[in-house]
């Protein structure tokens, strides 16, 4: 099976499943999700996401009454169903299902879980990413994994039509993240990172950078950064869950990092040992 979706407990090829139309998710992006890489049947960071998820559910207020063994249990049925080398694994609830009305639905409907299992090809370890730089236009809850995705579609599209990998979101003159991965920037031997506030999804990955770092007497310093700092700095770097630790080339079309490559390979390394470690691949 070239892909996997799984809506309800009903599984099947995913561009032949369909969700209501009275989803809350198709009216309003009322809900939130995770997505991970897996090798195998084997998620990587599962537990991580699954932490993060429960606390995008409280703060959404969707009483999603499944519990984490259940909702993993789903997860790996899904995973063993695709039976791809790797893939990625992603899972989203709605608030429901209910008639089109801006408060929560009466009743409360039992929220709506989605999951879906794409196979995935990874880029070389030493590819190198182009960005771009975006008017960060989000709402004041980017630390919320919501459906709500508009301004990180349009600032991807950007990115895609300028020939670049990702777009870079500026707020006041300040970088936050990527439209879907987490910067940051490396000098003189210090990690500067952006603080975990409201202003970023604070990404798993990013998480696990942090703790290699500090595992190699890397400094880390959690405070924003400018656009100029993230030109002039000895390495950018990118973070996601399929992307991993990467690092940038270009910002703007000009060149940007390349500065410390011997230390971007102890993060880089240091990493790949987290996850092969937890995945065998």
């Amino acid at each position: 099976m070239p892909a996997v979706g799984w809506y309800n407990g009903t599984l099947g090829d995913l561009d032949q499943m369909k969700v209501p139309m009275n989803d809350r998710a198709v009216y309003f992006g009322d809900g939130c999700y995770e997505a991970c890489l897996a090798v195998g049947t084997r998620a990587f960071a599962a537990e991580a996401h699954l932490l993060r998820f429960c606390r995008s559910l409280r703060a959404l207020r969707i009483p999603f009454h499944m519990d984490r063994n259940a909702l993993a249990g789903v997860l790996s049925e899904c995973l063993a169903a695709a039976d791809e080398p790797c893939a990625v694994l992603y899972w989203q609830v709605s608030r429901g299902t209910a008639r089109r009305a801006h408060a929560f639905p009466e009743g409360d409907p039992e929220p709506n879980l989605l999951v879906t299992v794409t196979p995935k090809t990874l880029l070389p370890r030493d590819r190198t990413l182009r960005l771009i730089t975006a008017e960060d236009l989000r709402y004041g809850m980017c630390d919320v994994k919501t459906l709500n995705l508009i301004p990180n579609i349009l600032a991807n599209q950007r990115a895609k039509e300028a020939g670049a990998d990702e777009a870079v979101f500026l707020r006041d003159g300040l970088v936050t993240e990527g439209t879907h991965t987490n910067v940051h920037i490396l000098k003189d031997g210090t990690l500067f990172t952006h603080p975990d506030d409201r202003f970023i999804l604070s990404g798993v990955t990013r998480a696990i950078l942090l703790d290699v770092c500090r595992a190699n007497g890397v400094p880390v310093v959690q405070r924003a950064f400018s656009k100029e700092e993230l030109t002039a700095a000895d390495e950018v770097l990118i973070t996601s869950s399929t992307l991993g630790v990467r690092r940038a080339e270009s910002v703007d079309g000009m060149p940007a990092g390349g500065k410390a490559e011997r230390l971007f390979r102890v993060l880089e390394e240091g990493y790949q040992h987290i996850f092969s470690m937890e995945t065998g691949a």
